[in-house]
């Protein structure tokens, strides 16, 4: 179990306008970003914190996600030139 203290930033982290506001907008552009192939088996969820959540409808998919990991957060945070997003995560 996480203390409060711990949990804190990464809530104020979703709630600052301007930095949720630009995760959304990226999140518009997925398509684009991962392709429209790979975009058919994997659609974001949302995100908690800097970490992107992504459902996964093929076995397949997933494993590309993890292969090409590095080169979508780079196109994701590429969009504003800052790191919006650290990690993306299957669930």
């Amino acid at each position: 179990m996480r203390k409060i203290n711990d949990l804190i930033p990464d809530v104020l982290d979703n709630f600052e306008p301007d930095c949720y506001h630009k995760r959304n907008r990226v999140l518009m552009l997925w398509e684009n970003i991962v392709g429209e192939e790979l975009a058919s088996f994997v659609r974001p969820t949302g995100f908690e914190g800097s970490v992107l959540m992504l459902r996964v409808v093929h076995p397949a998919a997933s494993m590309e996600i993890g292969l090409r990991k590095r080169e979508i957060l780079l196109k994701l945070n590429s969009e504003f030139n800052e790191e919006l997003f650290s990690d993306l995560k299957i669930v």
